[in-house]
């Protein structure tokens, strides 16, 4: 992979994600967001760290990456993408097997 524009889908593009309206309607009583919508804005924060690290060039955080990407794990799946990082960590040589899939 080249560049950072393939493979590079923004977090909050997943379909799971509740829409703005329905996010202000759903606060609790204490004013607090529910639990799925903070473990919902978590895993989108630990996509954008993993993209962030792997365009750095960690190569764990590469593997990482193309896991969450052909998975759709906070972004919208992108298996082609995906593969592309994994690859990309594989050449690096980072050993899959066992730490994030079984590709």
């Amino acid at each position: 992979m080249a560049s950072g524009a393939k493979g590079t889908p923004q977090p909050g593009n997943s379909a799971a994600e509740p829409s703005s309206s329905a996010t202000s309607s759903q606060r609790t009583a204490a004013g607090t967001a529910p639990l799925g919508e903070v473990v919902v804005d978590a895993v989108k924060r630990w996509y954008g760290d993993a993209h962030r690290d792997a365009l750095k060039g960690d190569v764990k955080q590469q593997a990482l990456l193309g896991q969450m990407l052909t998975e759709g794990y906070g972004c919208t799946a992108d298996a082609a993408a995906g593969k592309d990082w994994i690859d990309k960590a594989r050449r690096r040589g980072y050993k899959m097997s066992g730490v994030y899939c079984e590709i």
